[in-house]
């Protein structure tokens, strides 16, 4: 799911010279300036195909409940960070409504300093994300909305568990673009029974939107989810893999047309408009997780909030700490999730980069499966970062497995 330099002085300098802004090397993953992630764990309907924590239906006296704790984990945590990115997800933070998601970010600034965010996002769907609602997130520091727009065919958006429509993405879409932020939408492919023409379809409403950003994720079947469990039934059969890999890099090939960077194996941009949230994950930075069920890292320490609402009240309330899971990498373990995060993108693991992080030189601990790599055509090794090659995406998450 993305430097020495950061990237907002690449993206400058990228646009001086005409080079991409997408080559500049990692971030120093140990500065202060941790990513913010908020996790606001409230939608309309639960997704039958979503496995993030996230809950339907829960009442107006339970939401004010965790949102006020999330406030409250939020001044335990984060004393003293200065946060470079911003990143208000879900669940549907937009599903809040426009004063009560409005008057939570104004909080969150009061708490944390803000003042050096480079980029604020806030995920939306497209059945709340109304022009009231988008426009107050703006007026609170947001700078780009990610809107979960997934299909603009109702057949598909139906099978998706979408209560929305095509209409209500437009309707958000334009919203979003009337407020001056950058909007990036979602999709998904690789349906059951999708063919390409219909997937093309969607990439093409989608661009006529004019996004700065596109996500493009093929379907995928997560244990416990109820798709998945539709699937061991017999009641849904998944796309053919040839099939889906043959949408990946046709999505790639019209978008690189369309003027749009694929800097991550499902992410698009175009010139500048790269997620450096996402690109901080990517590269093995550091990030703190506010709200039940998020995930935080800091140097080598991974930890994980618990996930039930009312066991995250309690928690914040008498431990004041929401940690379910809390575990510290070892120099091995840690140089192995290096590789496999930073080959999502398109720089691709430098090597030295991540022996100064980790201690441990890649092409000690790994060399075999870096050969192997390179031996099956799948990867390059070039200036000491290596990063996939055009026929190894469609076997990107195997690839990036063999290093775990």
């Amino acid at each position: 799911m993305r430097k020495s330099v950061s990237l907002k002085s690449a993206r400058s300098a990228a646009s001086k010279s005409g080079s991409s802004p997408f080559t500049a090397r990692p971030p120093d993953v140990e500065r202060r300036d941790a990513a913010l992630y908020v996790h606001t764990p409230f939608c309309v309907v639960k997704c039958g195909y979503c496995d993030f924590n996230s809950y339907a239906g829960v009442d107006d006296d339970a939401v004010q409940a965790v949102l006020s704790a999330m406030l409250d984990e939020l001044r335990l945590r984060a004393r003293g960070l200065r946060p470079r990115t911003v990143f208000v997800g879900g669940g549907t933070p937009t599903w809040l409504g426009a004063q009560r998601l409005a008057g939570f970010l104004k909080d969150m600034a009061a708490i944390v300093d803000l003042s050096g965010v480079e980029e604020f996002t806030c995920e939306a769907n497209p059945e709340s994300a109304t022009a009231e609602t988008l426009q107050l997130a703006v007026g609170q520091g947001v700078t780009r909305f990610s809107i979960g727009a997934q299909s603009f065919d109702r057949e598909r958006l139906n099978f998706l568990d979408r209560p929305h429509s095509a209409e209500d993405t437009m309707g958000a879409f334009a919203a979003a673009r009337a407020t001056g932020a950058a909007v990036n939408l979602d999709l998904i492919f690789g349906l059951p029974g999708e063919t390409m023409e219909q997937w093309l379809s969607d990439l093409s409403t989608a661009l006529d939107c004019g996004p700065d950003h596109l996500s493009c994720y093929a379907l995928t079947y997560e244990r416990g989810t109820p798709l998945h469990a539709r699937r061991a039934r017999g009641e849904v059969r998944a796309a053919p893999e040839e099939r889906t890999r043959d949408m990946l890099l046709e999505t790639r090939a019209v978008l690189g047309d369309a003027g749009y960077d694929a800097y991550e194996i499902s992410n698009y941009a175009r010139p500048e408009q790269a997620c450096l949230h996402n690109l901080n994950y990517w590269h093995g930075g550091a990030y703190i997780g506010i709200g039940p069920g998020a995930a935080s890292h800091r140097s080598g320490r991974r930890s994980t909030n618990v996930r039930a609402l009312g066991t995250y009240l309690r928690w914040v309330r008498d431990r004041q700490c929401a940690c379910d899971d809390a575990e510290t990498l070892s120099p091995e373990r840690r140089c192995r999730e290096a590789i496999w995060l930073a080959l999502r993108v398109v720089q691709g693991a430098h090597l030295d980069t991540i022996t100064n992080l980790t201690g441990i030189d890649p092409r000690v601990l790994v060399g075999a499966e870096i050969a192997a790599a390179i031996d099956a055509g799948h990867c390059e090794l070039v200036r000491g970062a290596l990063r996939l090659l055009p026929a190894g995406l469609p076997f990107a998450d195997g690839i990036a497995a063999d290093f775990l």
